[in-house]
């Protein structure tokens, strides 16, 4: 439920200054991700935006489509998730609210997930290299009883860092995740959720991936996120395949994410699109 997406890294002609950080993976983005969306849409910071200084506000919308299959339930899920976000020359902030339909075991039903905020700093700015922080918390919007929120507020401090090396951008995350509640109470130890995007109560979280070039404005690139529960809970591994498209103003992706181990969904898809001011 919460893929926080990569920030676009290049310094190139095209590269949007004001990329949104969150968006429904959806997961991950990520991706710093808890997940794949969203939030596991997941590296939450900027790093273009930061490196080319000035401020921009931009908005995005995420649409996503997901099928899943676990030990409980089968089904799908369909989402979209607008955001907003603004970014100064270091530093950055967020927003995303998930609105879904979801059908399990043949039951449908339709409403909001959690909703994400994030802050975001860049603390390396040189030369090739990027790197800060990020700090992205969810707030308990979405149902927990119908499988759209945790239930319960999450925070999810992460460090990011990108390497470009033209024609390609080289990014990676390593994130810690922790439910704002009593680990302790045996009501809270109910493995993977939601199912819109499931994360575990506590987790370390981890992504890595790479962009290249294409032709024109054409990008294409792939990625992996991760996630190791501390305590109770379900390790979680997601593949990714991306293309995009865009200019200074507007930017286009779509990406195709396969659940590995931990039953997060069996495949999801995901077409973003952000519009900078």
């Amino acid at each position: 439920m919460c893929e926080l997406h990569q920030p676009d890294v290049r310094r190139g002609r095209w590269a949007p200054t004001g990329w949104p950080t969150a968006v429904a993976a959806l997961a991950a983005w990520c991706a710093l991700q808890p997940g794949v969306a969203r939030a596991e849409h997941d590296m939450g910071a900027m790093s273009e935006a930061h490196s080319g200084g000035g401020s921009a506000l931009s908005a995005g919308i995420s649409i996503e489509a997901a099928r899943f299959d676990n030990v409980s339930y089968l089904g799908s899920h369909q989402g979209v998730t607008p955001s907003v976000s603004w970014t100064s020359s270091r530093f950055g902030v967020a927003a995303a609210l998930g609105m879904y339909h979801l059908t399990k075991n043949g039951l449908s039903a339709y409403g909001i997930g959690d909703a994400m905020f994030t802050g975001h700093a860049a603390i390396i700015t040189a030369g090739a290299l990027d790197a800060g922080v990020a700090l992205h918390m969810m707030v308990p919007t979405g149902s927990e009883l119908k499988g759209f929120g945790m239930g319960h507020a999450m925070a999810m401090p992460s460090a990011w860092a990108a390497w470009q090396i033209r024609p390609v951008v080289i990014n990676a995350s390593l994130g810690y995740s922790r439910a704002l509640v009593d680990l302790g109470g045996a009501e809270h130890n109910h493995g993977p959720a939601p199912l819109v995007d499931p994360m575990n109560m506590q987790e370390l979280t981890w992504s890595g991936g790479a962009e290249v070039d294409a032709v024109g404005r054409i990008r294409i690139g792939g990625r992996v996120l991760g996630a190791m529960p501390i305590g109770t809970g379900t390790d979680r591994l997601i593949g990714a395949g991306r293309i995009a498209w865009g200019t200074p103003r507007l930017s286009t992706s779509f990406e195709v994410q396969l659940g590995i181990v931990g039953d997060p969904f069996t495949v999801r898809g995901v077409v973003e699109t952000a519009l900078r001011f």
